[in-house]
């Protein structure tokens, strides 16, 4: 190891390593060497880590493709920055009758004043509390929402999500959802890689780890489906952890404690996207749920034994009058609405 690099930094506080051109570069841009370079003097030095880590911050926090600073605080603090390191080492090099007291006085003052900057500024940009967004939907209505990462949702009629983002550059993602909603989750690493998004529903809570995907959470019941992308679905009562993979459809019923897995069809699942209901041998009971939860239509239902037959068809979503139309057909009743109360009767 360089002995000579050692006693050079073996001295150093937080603000001398944040004034260091070589150290600026290591932050900046690392390699492999300097790294290990860098591992061994905080294994020599244990009580300089955290000046180093401090300084690390600092010099991060001032970088210029920061994309949680506003770009005009961003300049400015890095060139104040670059400035007083240019002051300062030139005094060195020039002004050799300076004495070295006096320059690291200097020196120790603007850092004082560039960490105070900083500390608003992060204050204000990284540390806040948590952001709380929400979106809601009235029945028969449906609308795509763009959340603050640009993510996309898109909300079904009688829905509602609610969102917090918090933590170290607001990458901590949380939600809850009642209702339904498609997502298409953007990523916010420059890696590629996505952030992880929490989904709680009234069943468990659903980890994203970058995906498109449809959620259905109404009353005791969830239903996933996994487009692209990965999740894993945690703290389902008496239930494993479940991690999901392309094309997998997941119901489960925390009253019934039950749960089922299969492959199904993208267009039977997020038809409703497109304006398309799709019914493929639905119990007529669930039939009677999508138009209280979709339309706002409470059923009275005399003849329970209809609750025993399926309907299958594919119509348009925003088309309740053809849906009723198409139900008296397929199963030879009358429906008709009074306010907000759908009564059925046979013919």
């Amino acid at each position: 190891m360089n002995q000579s690099l050692f006693n050079k930094y073996k001295s150093f506080s937080s603000k001398d390593f944040a004034a260091d051109n070589d150290f600026v570069r290591y932050v900046c841009h690392p390699t492999e060497a300097e790294s290990l370079f860098w591992e061994a003097f905080c294994y020599v030095f244990p009580e300089k880590s955290r000046d180093v880590r401090e300084a690390m911050l600092l010099i991060q926090a001032l970088q210029p493709d920061h994309s949680e600073m506003f770009p005009s605080e961003v300049e400015s603090l890095w060139n104040t920055l670059s400035t007083k390191q240019n002051e300062f080492f030139s005094s060195r090099r020039v002004e050799n009758k300076v004495q070295p007291a006096h320059v690291k006085k200097a020196f120790l003052m603007t850092a004082v004043v560039l960490l105070s900057c900083l500390s608003g500024a992060l204050l204000d940009h990284f540390l806040r509390k948590e952001d709380i967004y929400e979106y809601k939907t009235g029945f028969e209505q449906v609308a795509t929402v763009f959340l603050p990462d640009s993510s996309k949702v898109i909300l079904n009629a009688n829905s509602s999500i609610k969102m917090w983002t918090s933590g170290w550059l607001k990458k901590k993602r949380e939600m809850t959802l009642t209702g339904e909603a498609n997502f298409n989750i953007k990523k916010l690493s420059s890696s590629g890689r996505y952030h992880k998004l929490l989904v709680h529903t009234n069943s468990g809570t659903i980890e994203v780890t970058g995906t498109i995907f449809n959620i259905f959470s109404r009353g005791s019941k969830t239903k996933v489906y996994l487009k692209e992308g990965g999740i894993k679905l945690n703290d389902l009562p008496d239930l494993p952890v479940m991690f999901m993979h392309p094309g997998d459809f997941i119901q489960y019923d925390v009253l019934d404690k039950t749960i089922s897995k299969n492959k199904v069809a993208p267009e039977k699942i997020d038809s409703w996207t497109i304006n398309k209901v799709v019914f493929d041998k639905t119990p007529f009971s669930d039939v009677l749920s999508h138009l209280k939860d979709i339309h706002g239509l409470h059923a009275v239902l005399k003849n329970k034994s209809l609750l025993d037959k399926s309907f299958t068809g594919i119509l348009p979503a925003d088309d309740r009058d053809l849906l009723i139309k198409a139900l008296e057909e397929a199963f030879d009743i009358n429906m008709s609405i009074k306010e907000n109360t759908l009564l059925i009767t046979l013919k």
